[in-house]
């Protein structure tokens, strides 16, 4: 009955737009299209959400060409909510040649960071009409181990998708399928003795969006997903 309803009003105001359209009101046409679009909707706040900021610092890293198929953004043709248009569906698993053969799970590089370094952030780039967003990930992994040096030296030039978990449980990935996030690595060794060394990573990705949510989650600690 619901989706009837909304089905009813939306066709309800299409009509209506083409009329205005039609009898030379253009501008009231346009304001009321504007309206149309599947999944806009009011900006409520509940009280008493909790709304605290950071990241665990755990995460997860796929390198680009150690993964077949990568988890998409699929919108439905019609009836899409507003959580459809920002969460990718599916699971990192590798497709074997044979098509009989049921795809495996892709295993990831699990890393830790320092607690409180974990940032995540979206800016919008581009001129009007043509706009998106770049989203950014920057975290610190602490020494000057050789494991620090090796693994900066292999991100460096390597394009992947990283998986991040904020204080709730959701989990989020930046860099998309075609749209890879490339990692900057720096080093700092410090000055004093009591300066922090070790390597700081910042990651970019392209994106309709400012954060995709993963729809299936993974362990963070045993970089694997739950058994089902």
């Amino acid at each position: 009955m619901k989706k009837f309803l909304q089905f009813a009003i939306t066709l309800t105001l299409f009509v209506l737009a083409i009329i205005l359209f039609t009898t030379g009101n253009a501008d009231a046409a346009f304001s009321l299209a504007v309206v149309l679009p599947v999944g806009f909707g009011p900006l409520d706040w509940p009280v008493g959400s909790e709304n605290m900021g950071g990241y665990k610092n755990r995460m997860l890293f796929f390198p680009a060409g150690s993964v077949d198929i990568v988890p998409e953004i699929i919108i439905p043709e019609s009836g899409a909510s507003a959580k459809d248009t920002v969460t990718a569906k599916g699971k990192f698993q590798n497709n074997p040649v044979a098509p009989e053969v049921t795809p495996t799970d892709a295993t990831p590089v699990t890393i830790y960071a320092t607690k409180g370094t974990v940032q995540h952030s979206a800016e919008n780039q581009g001129d009007t009409d043509g706009q998106s967003f770049i989203q950014r990930l920057a975290y610190f992994h602490p020494g000057n181990k050789a494991e620090n040096a090796a693994f900066a030296r292999k991100v460096n030039n390597t394009p992947g998708y990283y998986v991040i978990e904020d204080p709730d449980g959701t989990q989020y990935m930046i860099g998309s399928k075609g749209l890879p996030a490339h990692t900057k690595p720096a080093f700092d060794g410090g000055a004093a003795a009591a300066d922090r060394k070790g390597m700081t990573f910042n990651a970019e990705a392209e994106s309709f969006v400012p954060y995709v949510i993963l729809e299936t989650k993974f362990d963070m600690e045993t970089g694997t997903y739950p058994a089902p």
